[in-house]
C-alpha cells in the first residue's frame, strides 16, 4: 500500500501572508487540522490548528477586540513550521507511519518532483491500517511466537493457506526480542483450533487472539 492511494490529492493550501484569522476560517470552513503554506508554486512551511491557536491569547483572557486584532496582524508566516518533513507519493504508508511517529507529527505533504501534490494525515495511516486487517466475513486473530530465522514463517504460511485453505486476511510481524519473532495473523474463520493445535505440534507458541 502506498502513499498516493491513502493520501488527499485537493490540498487546502495556506499562503504565507495569509493572517491567522484567515487561516483559522480557512481550515474550520473545511473542517482540516493542517494547512501547507505553499509561495510561488513552492511549499515553505505548514500551519497546523494548534500553530494558530497558540499565536493568539486564549478566549476570555484579554478583550475580545484585542484578540482579535492579533488575529488579523499576526500572519501564518509568522507561526508555520518551516523544517517540513515531506513523503513521496511512491513510499510505502508503514514509511510513513514511521515518519509520522518518530517526528511527533500529524501530517505528512507529499512531493513528487518538488511540486505539492497531495497530504497525508494520521487519521488517513489509521484508516489504512484498519482496512488492512478488516476482513469481510468471519475471522479470527493469532498470534503465533517463533524463531527469528529464515523460513520460518513461510512455514507459518504453508500451514495455514495450503494445508487448511484458510485464507490470511492480515498479517505483520512487529519487532520482538532478539532471536524470536511475533507473527499477528488474521485468518477468515471463526474458529481456527485445529490450526493453533497443528502450529503447536510444530512448536510454535500461539495465542488467540494474544499471547497474553
Amino acid at each position: 500500500m502506498l502513499v498516493r492511494s491513502r493520501m488527499t490529492r485537493d490540498v487546502i493550501t495556506a499562503s504565507p501572508t495569509m493572517t491567522v484569522a484567515e487561516a483559522i476560517a480557512l481550515a474550520r470552513k473545511h473542517h482540516i487540522r493542517h494547512l501547507p503554506v505553499v509561495e510561488a508554486g513552492r511549499l515553505i512551511g505548514v500551519a497546523s490548528d494548534r500553530d494558530l491557536r497558540l499565536a493568539i491569547p486564549q478566549q476570555g483572557t484579554v478583550p475580545d477586540h484585542e484578540r482579535q486584532a492579533l488575529m488579523e496582524s499576526i500572519r501564518v508566516a509568522d507561526v508555520m513550521v518551516k523544517e517540513v518533513i515531506t513523503v513521496s507519493p511512491d513510499a510505502p504508508v508503514e514509511e510513513a507511519a514511521t515518519l509520522l511517529a518518530e517526528n511527533r507529527i500529524g501530517c505528512l505533504p507529499v512531493l513528487s518532483d518538488g511540486r505539492l501534490v497531495g497530504i497525508l494525515t494520521e487519521t488517513d495511516v489509521l484508516r489504512a491500517f484498519v482496512e488492512l486487517f478488516q476482513a469481510n466475513g468471519p475471522s479470527s486473530r493469532i498470534e503465533v511466537r517463533m524463531p527469528d530465522r529464515p523460513g520460518e514463517l513461510a512455514r507459518v504460511v504453508r500451514l495455514i493457506g495450503v494445508d487448511f485453505k484458510i485464507n490470511i486476511t492480515g498479517l505483520v510481524v512487529p519487532p520482538l526480542s532478539e532471536g524470536e519473532a511475533l507473527a499477528i495473523i488474521h485468518l477468515q474463520t471463526l474458529d481456527p483450533r485445529d490450526v493453533i493445535e497443528a502450529l503447536e505440534k510444530l512448536g510454535y507458541e500461539v495465542g488467540w487472539p494474544t499471547l497474553g
